[in-house]
């Protein structure tokens, strides 16, 4: 995950756990890899560590051949699931750069919980 992208959530998840949702972070990073951001960025979110990419295919994340080199890769991604894990916003990215700024997610967020 991008440290950035990160850090720019860290601003938003106070207002994100006020309006009755949440903020988990998935990496496909192996699980110390992920735990050793979140205590490096501080941050007040868990990330769970998806190295088996079971989450991230489930959710149709996956780029096959992708990668410089051909392989498959993660795609970025920033989803709002309800309680029954049903994606009801999202934006992915189309490319490495592109990314959702988090105050469109909370907007996504006002919009289904006027």
């Amino acid at each position: 995950m991008c440290r950035s992208e990160l850090r720019d959530l860290v601003e938003v998840d106070s207002e994100l756990k006020r309006r009755g949702g949440g903020l988990l972070a998935i990496s496909v990073d192996a699980p110390q890899d992920s735990q050793r951001v979140v205590q490096d960025l501080a941050l007040p979110f868990r990330i769970l560590s998806d190295s088996e990419r079971a989450v991230t295919r489930a959710y149709g994340l996956m780029h096959e051949n992708g990668g410089p080199e051909g392989e498959t890769i993660a795609v970025p991604a920033q989803l709002l699931v309800d309680r029954d894990g049903t994606i009801v916003w999202k934006h992915v990215a189309r490319r490495i750069t592109d990314r959702a700024h988090p105050a469109r997610t909370l907007e996504a967020l006002a919009q289904l919980r006027p």
